[in-house]
């Protein structure tokens, strides 16, 4: 006991030097015990904590009830996916279908607009032929002066008689003769005097006496003569006017036709001109260059002039001074 309670030998030399006070019994104990407090602590709320967690931690079988409504739901929201996809499948057959119906529908209105198109052009060329055949015996008259107080019918037989000489029988036949219809140009101009035959005949050997003179004066004035044209044939014969321009260039031979067409004679066959969308057919048969030619139909036909500058009236005389095969006239015989 003794041996026990005697200083080790280590710590002999330094008891005598040791300056505080001997300890407390029992001290050492409470220090160890407030040192593991903390810790006891601690470990107190990491068990109670885990034993939350684990409280709240789902059981095998709240797992597999989980799993089942997840199925559930996962199977619920696939058929609704699937309905929804089938009736989308479904209209979009259906719209399908309308678009093909609509197509041919479609194909079915163009083509009976086509026809209508063709058809109303071609009631328009006879409209317009048959317009120009109730103008077939008229003579149109420009560069007379007018005055008033005249008299048409007497001015045109005094004409007349001087354009065929000795031939002039003593009655021309005039149905009528007038003034064009018209208020009085701006410019001074006189307006063209406008007359109808009875006799056709008459009204032909008159135009080609006309054109076997070089100038017509009558009454101190240049007069020339023209054929009546209805206005759907001036506005086509405007629009033409560069190929014939170019053909009278080439020397080409050219005649207008009735009901409305341009014929040329190239290579010793006739080609022709009926409609605007003949022009670049025609200009490949005759070896011509391209050019410009107005849709006189559709694309904005050209307007009349109003003014003194390039009269209607001019285009006919182009036509017939410079043409080497002229058939102004419409007849009977005339395709």
């Amino acid at each position: 006991m003794d041996e026990f309670l005697a200083t080790p030998h280590c710590l002999a030399g330094t008891r005598g030097s040791d300056k505080m006070a001997p300890g407390l019994p029992g001290s050492s104990s409470r220090a160890s015990s407030a040192q593991e407090s903390p810790r006891r602590d601690a470990l107190t709320q990491m068990s109670l904590e885990l034993a939350a967690i684990s409280a709240n931690m789902l059981t095998r079988q709240d797992k597999k009830e989980l799993v089942a409504d997840l199925r559930s739901a996962i199977r619920e929201e696939v058929a609704a996916v699937r309905q929804d996809l089938s009736a989308l499948e479904h209209r979009v057959d259906e719209l399908e279908v309308q678009r093909l119906q609509a197509e041919q529908q479609q194909r079915a209105t163009d083509l009976a607009t086509s026809r209508q198109g063709n058809l109303l052009l071609e009631l328009r060329r006879q409209v317009e032929d048959l317009e120009n055949r109730g103008r077939r015996n008229n003579i149109r008259v420009r560069g007379l002066p007018e005055s008033e107080g005249e008299s048409p019918r007497e001015i045109l037989e005094g004409l007349f008689t001087q354009v065929l000489g000795e031939e002039a029988p003593p009655d021309f036949g005039l149905e009528r003769a007038h003034r064009a219809l018209r208020p009085p140009r701006r410019d001074g101009l006189p307006r063209d005097l406008i007359c109808c035959f009875q006799s056709f005949q008459l009204k032909e050997t008159i135009m080609r006496a006309a054109r076997t003179q070089r100038t017509i004066t009558y009454m101190d004035s240049r007069v020339s003569l023209y054929h009546d044209l209805s206005p759907l044939t001036l506005d086509a014969r405007r629009a033409l006017k560069p190929l014939t321009g170019l053909l009278q260039q080439k020397r080409i031979p050219y005649k207008w036709g009735f009901p409305f067409s341009l014929q040329a004679r190239v290579n010793n066959r006739w080609l022709a001109v009926r409609w605007p969308n003949d022009v670049p057919r025609f200009l490949r048969a005759a070896g011509l260059p391209e050019i410009p030619v107005p849709n006189w139909i559709l694309e904005n036909p050209p307007t009349r002039p109003t003014g003194p500058t390039v009269p209607a009236e001019n285009l006919m005389e182009d036509t017939q001074q410079r043409s080497p095969i002229r058939r102004e006239g419409p007849s009977a015989s005339e395709e």
